[in-house]
């Protein structure tokens, strides 16, 4: 029994736990990925009561605030505005916001206090007559005596920030006073330095709803009819999302429960998994039952926030293995007989009693494809139907069995059919085999010429076995050169021309191909091409004794290729000497030898293209 399983699974799973990211119930986030901001100041207005119709707005000096004494003697009022853009934060979550001001002159150092107000957005240019009132009192910013002037005025401004990027507000207006009390006390007046304004806000963007969903490598069904699942502890994935700057590692957060008990809901997570990448975690042991049918979603965390659930995907578990291999048999063929070929075997393969077979999977050579999914970009599972691969084939129905005409592999002698069942979850069962024995079906080949020469082409000529019926084409193959093909002629015979472009043991391949699509088992011929030359001598024969010192003797050399160049030749190994090829394909060279007894010589050939050819060598004595 063999259950497939994509490799990814367990690669998956083994990265999380690599990275530091074990697969359990959900427990503290990553890393905050929160982004320290500056909301933008978009005006600044101070009041005067003695200017009531008058604006004073973006001032490049210090503006005053409560009660105080101008050079004349007169004593005016005034309040600070502020209005502050939070646009940039619309969608982010407000952790934290701080106003800050500073003190630049005051009129008395004592306890003081300045409070902070939320106003309406002003529509208007503000004047004394003409200014927002105070709304919500934010709080109040106490300073001592001793901070005179006070250089840091700070308030926390979180709830209020926080809420008005909820509402989906994108200005935020501040009315900064003394106490109603202090309003008149010349003493409690002071100055604020209009560059220190700022308000700075700690949000953080959330992590948006998961996409591209899939279980066990294949894609989320949101609608019936649900996948099967065949395994309890399938690999759940998605492509989680956040869009803060920087943000790389969240948590991927799964849910599974049974359809029909919403309430037994699992969390369980994978503390490591990647923006903008697919991220899986295994169901645990024990969370699933064969049988059942399971609604799943995933959402991220980053550590602050959590994404909205995704929309519920469904899958139905069934673990189980068929009992036993598929029945197969034939009736062209019988099992562990000789059949002597020519026409496809019949074979009719059955789920043997398992229902939820929904297909089989076959081999001649016994070696079964592990099916599953791939890896495409950020991650991806991609699903591939094994039904679509050469090698597998549907059932007629659920549990039933199909019909198929194959043919064996191109030899002779024993052979053996591998076949396993599909369930409807993608389980295997055991392999059943059928073994039988076919015939010799090559075809005769007669070659034109017992001596093929190098790069001289020539004819081979087929005829079909007599076995075979209705030969279409031959394809041939010469050493490991492309496979080629050639239709046959109505009497199923071939002649193609072959050409031998290789020195020493060729070898040519022949199979038939029928109509019916049988391809017989294959003819072979074996050629030895000679690429040595001749080497002849008038004075001093070959193994022989001649001439004498002194002697001089012509050495002939004839080339058995058609394109030889030259000729390459040595005498006792001193230095090699190069001759051209004449016309007639050889070449003449003498030799006076300086002393008696043994002598060698060897001869090769290059070609015109640069090949160099096998080497003769030629001994003879010298009187």
């Amino acid at each position: 029994m063999r259950k497939i399983r994509s490799l990814r699974s367990f690669a998956v799973v083994a990265a999380a736990v690599l990275a530091g990211g074990a697969l359990t119930a959900a427990t503290a986030g990553p890393a905050a990925a929160a982004t320290y901001q500056q909301a933008p100041l978009t005006s600044i207005a101070y009041t005067d009561s003695l200017a009531p119709k008058q604006s004073f707005t973006n001032p490049s000096g210090p503006v005053p605030v409560g009660s105080w004494v101008d050079a004349s003697g007169a004593t005016h009022q005034s309040r600070v505005y502020l209005t502050f853009d939070l646009s940039s934060f619309s969608g982010t979550d407000v952790l934290g916001a701080t106003l800050y001001a500073a003190e630049s002159q005051v009129t008395q150092c004592q306890a003081r206090s300045l409070e902070v107000w939320q106003s309406r957005e002003p529509t208007q240019p503000i004047t004394w007559h003409r200014a927002p009132d105070p709304e919500t009192l934010l709080g109040a910013i106490a300073t001592p005596a001793s901070f005179c002037p006070a250089y840091y005025l700070h308030l926390d401004l979180t709830t209020a920030v926080h809420h008005a990027v909820a509402e989906g507000k994108s200005k935020l207006s501040l009315v900064l006073q003394v106490p109603a009390d202090e309003q008149q006390n010349v003493s409690y007046g002071r100055w604020l330095d209009p560059s220190s304004f700022g308000l700075d806000v700690n949000s953080n963007i959330p992590p948006t709803v998961p996409t591209l969903l899939f279980n066990d490598g294949r894609a989320c069904a949101t609608t019936g009819p649900y996948p099967y699942l065949g395994e309890t502890t399938p690999l759940l994935e998605a492509m989680f999302h956040d869009t803060d700057p920087g943000t790389a590692q969240l948590h991927g957060d799964f849910a599974i429960w049974p359809l029909d008990n919403p309430d037994n809901r699992t969390v369980f997570t994978n503390q490591y998994v990647i923006d903008g990448n697919e991220g899986g975690a295994a169901v645990p042991s024990g969370v699933l039952v064969n049988g059942e049918t399971y609604a799943w979603q995933a959402r991220g965390d980053d550590g602050i926030d959590q994404s909205p659930w995704s929309a519920p995907c469904y899958f139905r578990v069934d673990n189980s293995v068929p009992a036993s291999g598929p029945a197969i048999a034939s009736p062209n063929y019988p099992q562990n007989k000789f059949s002597s070929g020519g026409v496809p075997v019949i074979f009719d393969i059955g789920a043997n009693g398992a229902k939820d077979v929904i297909g089989f999977q076959y081999s001649w050579n016994g070696d079964m494809s592990v099916f599953g999914y791939s890896i495409g970009p950020h991650g991806v599972p991609q699903w591939t139907d094994p039904f679509t691969q050469p090698g597998f084939v549907r059932a007629d129905h659920p549990g039933g069995s199909v019909t198929l005409s194959l043919v064996p592999p191109p030899s002779w002698g024993p052979q053996t059919l591998t076949v396993e069942s599909i369930t409807r979850s993608y389980n295997i069962s055991r392999v059943s085999t059928y073994q039988f024995t076919v015939g010799d079906t090559e075809p005769a080949l007669t070659p034109s010429t017992t001596s093929p020469q190098y790069g001289v082409p020539f004819t081979i000529h087929l005829t079909p076995n007599p076995i075979v019926q209705k030969v279409d084409s031959y394809t041939y193959t010469v050493n490991n050169d492309p496979p080629q093909t050639v239709a046959a002629a109505p009497d199923g015979t071939a002649t193609p021309t072959l050409t031998l472009n290789s020195s020493g043991g060729n070898v040519v391949r022949v199979t038939s191909h029928s109509v019916n699509g049988w391809v017989s088992s294959q003819a072979t011929w074996f050629a030895f091409v000679d690429t040595t030359p001749t080497i002849t001598s008038d004075v001093y024969p070959a193994d022989g004794s001649g001439g004498g010192v002194g002697v001089t003797g012509t050495f002939t050399f004839a080339s058995k290729v058609s394109n030889a160049a030259s000729f390459s030749y040595s005498f006792d190994y001193a230095p090699e000497t190069t001759v051209s090829v004449a016309a007639d394909g050889t070449a003449q060279v003498t030799y006076t030898p300086t002393a008696s007894g043994f002598h060698s010589l060897y001869v090769y050939t290059t070609g015109a293209d640069g090949t160099v050819f096998d080497t003769s060598y030629y001994y003879f004595t010298v009187n």
